[in-house]
Formats: structure tokens, C-alpha cells, sequence
């Protein structure tokens, strides 16, 4: 064989060489690393939490705003709305799981072709959970642990919660009971109590809750202003709003919220929206933070 020939062959052979490597790591890097796919926020939170490689997520804007921007530098992709999600773009994502809660069954159908999808059957806020919400919380994330298998870092995400809330325990000063609330409109609100993540703090903190009533699978009673009058003793605590904003900061001065107990003592105070009115520790760790530095 000719030198010319031999030295042609060789070029030729590193050239297809370096296109063969071109275009691997080129749909290595379209592929990405694995990415969990979540269509239901007190998921996400929880899954966020835990460090994945990545995520995609609908609604992430307003997630965002009731995360307390926690997750702004992580990997995540919008893939829509929770309800519409795009199709297309998930299907490219080719995700490695998709979680959903119970209440997502249908939608589950919708996407099994794209990715195996996993029911989180241990989802606290449903009608017919009979264990306490605590206990609840600690079962759902590391039931998300084992299904991306992540299950150490579950159980540090709950020992932390606990370390963390009983650290505040200690620096909170004696309270009255917390009547913890969130304006509807100017006449009708939503007060927490039993079955809530703020209802858990609560009792992790030994404070007490001055709403005993029924409340729904979101820990909730949907009342008006007017049986708030008959909690006369309790220190109003004023959740954020999505809708209308800034309506809590004008209570002192508006309707009859100017009448209530602890508006005309001037006790009441007012949270961020950092947390998920139904999030799991994550959650839980930004409302004791912006609980306990109120109260102090």
C-alpha cells in the first residue's frame, strides 16, 4: 500500500472517529441526566428537597412564590400546567419516573406511555387517611425516597425537620392560642386547625391552636369573619394570600377585621407566602422559621 493511501485511511478513520464521538455525546447531552417528572406541589417540594439530578414540573412560577423561591437554582423544566401538561416536551424529557398523587389516577393514564408512572399512596391530604398528619408526612417521604431511590436522603430530610423544629421549641416565648388564618375576600376566610401541615408545627412547637372545629382534607374551614369573634382570647396569624393580594395588609383598617380581638390589641401578624398552605417538611420548616421570628 502507497504511503498517500495508508495516511488517506487513517484521516478517514479519525474522522469517522470524532463524528461517531460527536454525535453520541450529543444525544447524551440532548438526554440529560434523569429527570423525575411531578405534577402535584406537596410532591414536588418534598422530591425537590431530596437533590434529584433534575425535575420537570408544571406551574413553576407560581410554585416558585409558594416555595419561597427554595428551588429557584435547581434543574427544572416546565412542562406546562398540572392539569394540560405538553406532551411533546415530556415525551423529548423522556423522563426516568413520574409521580403522582392518588387524585392524579387519570392522568397517570394519559402518561404511562412516556415514563413508568408511581401512585404516592401514603399522599397525606386525602378524606380518608386515618393515622395522624404527621405521621403521614414522615410515611409520604419516604415512600418518594424508595421511588426515585433516594430513601437515605428521605430519612435525613425528616430527622432534619425534627432537629430543626425542636431547636425553635426552645427560643419561642409562651403564646396565647394561634388562630391561623387566610382571606378569602373581606368577609369569609379559611382557618386551620386539625388535618393541617400548620396544626403539625404547631403541636412540634407546644403551641396551641385556637381553632377546634371540623375542618376538610385540607385542614381547613371555609367561614365568616363573623365566628372569628368567637375566638376572643387567640393571636391572629394572617396568611398571604394568592388572591386578592395584599388584602391581609389592610386589616387594621378594613370592615369589620379592625374589630376583631387581636387586630384592636395589635397583637395580629402577618406571614410571607414561603410555604405550601399543604406541604409536607419542607413546608413546614419555612413556616416555623416565619413563625418563630414573628412571634419573637
Amino acid at each position: 500500500m502507497k504511503p498517500l493511501n495508508l495516511i488517506s485511511i487513517k484521516w478517514r478513520f479519525t474522522a469517522y472517529t470524532a463524528c461517531f464521538l460527536l454525535i453520541a455525546n450529543s444525544s447524551m447531552a440532548a438526554k440529560g441526566p434523569s429527570s423525575i417528572s411531578v405534577f402535584d406541589w406537596t410532591i414536588a417540594e418534598t422530591l425537590l428537597s431530596l437533590e434529584p439530578d433534575s425535575a420537570s414540573l408544571g406551574n413553576i412560577d407560581a410554585f416558585h412564590t409558594w416555595t419561597g423561591a427554595e428551588y429557584k437554582d435547581t434543574d427544572i423544566t416546565d412542562i406546562g400546567t398540572q392539569t394540560f401538561p405538553n406532551m411533546e416536551l415530556l415525551s423529548n424529557i423522556s423522563p426516568e419516573r413520574i409521580l403522582l398523587s392518588p387524585s392524579q389516577t387519570r392522568l397517570g393514564q394519559r402518561l404511562q406511555d412516556i415514563a413508568p408512572t408511581t401512585i404516592i399512596q401514603s399522599y397525606p391530604y386525602v378524606s380518608n387517611r386515618h393515622d395522624s398528619l404527621w405521621a403521614s408526612l414522615d410515611a409520604f417521604t419516604l415512600e418518594i425516597g424508595r421511588a426515585v431511590n433516594q430513601r437515605e436522603e428521605a430519612e435525613k430530610l425528616i430527622s432534619n425537620t425534627r432537629s430543626h423544629l425542636d431547636a425553635l421549641k426552645n427560643e419561642i416565648k409562651p403564646q396565647p392560642p394561634l388562630l391561623i388564618v387566610q382571606l378569602v375576600n373581606e368577609h369569609y376566610v379559611r382557618v386551620y386547625g386539625d388535618n393541617s401541615m400548620f396544626q403539625g408545627v404547631l403541636k412540634k412547637l407546644d403551641l396551641s391552636n385556637a381553632w377546634t372545629e371540623k375542618t376538610n382534607q385540607w385542614g381547613y374551614s371555609l367561614v365568616s369573619i363573623r365566628e372569628l369573634f368567637n375566638v376572643e382570647e387567640a393571636r391572629l396569624v394572617v396568611l398571604e394570600s394568592a388572591f386578592p393580594v395584599g388584602i391581609e395588609n389592610r386589616i387594621d383598617t378594613s370592615g369589620m377585621w379592625r374589630y376583631l380581638p387581636s387586630v384592636r390589641r395589635g397583637d395580629f401578624i402577618v406571614l410571607p407566602s414561603s410555604f405550601w398552605i399543604a406541604g409536607a417538611h419542607p413546608s413546614a420548616q419555612r413556616f416555623a422559621d416565619a413563625l418563630a421570628k414573628a412571634l419573637q
